[in-house]
């Protein structure tokens, strides 16, 4: 199993990204203050059902997820920006390898209005061979 390096490698692939800002990103089980205005963004792995996808001199297991970048937005503004902003993390993480790793193709995800803000999801699945 490789789910802590999993993570590590997509932790790390975010923090690459050219338009991080660590005052907004919170991670999984980490205290977090949400900024009063603008965007931030949670990013998560999760993990799903592995597979067996060969047989040599041990079996060679295939594990499979989703990452899930969470986009925050206030209420009542225009959604342009926040729109540009999952394009852009959509774009950073798809299609993206790192040895084992490799990321496919992202999509962005409207999440019904919430009283605390506008949210769109970002998901992009992986597979680890």
């Amino acid at each position: 199993m490789n789910n802590a390096l999993i993570e590590s490698l997509i932790v790390a692939h975010m923090k690459a990204w050219p338009n991080f800002q660590p005052a907004r990103f919170a991670e999984d089980n980490i205290n977090f203050t949400t900024p009063t205005d603008g965007m931030w963004y949670r990013l998560t792995v999760q993990h799903g059902i592995n597979l067996m996808v060969g047989m040599a001199n041990k079996p060679c297991t295939r594990e499979l997820g989703a990452v899930v970048i969470q986009v925050f937005y206030p209420n009542n503004k225009q959604t342009a920006s926040i729109k540009r902003l999952a394009d852009s993390l959509g774009s950073h993480f798809q299609y993206y390898r790192d040895g084992k790793l490799e990321l496919m193709t992202a999509s962005i995800i409207n999440v019904p209005e919430r009283e605390n803000g506008y949210q769109l999801n970002v998901r992009i699945p992986y597979r680890y061979n």
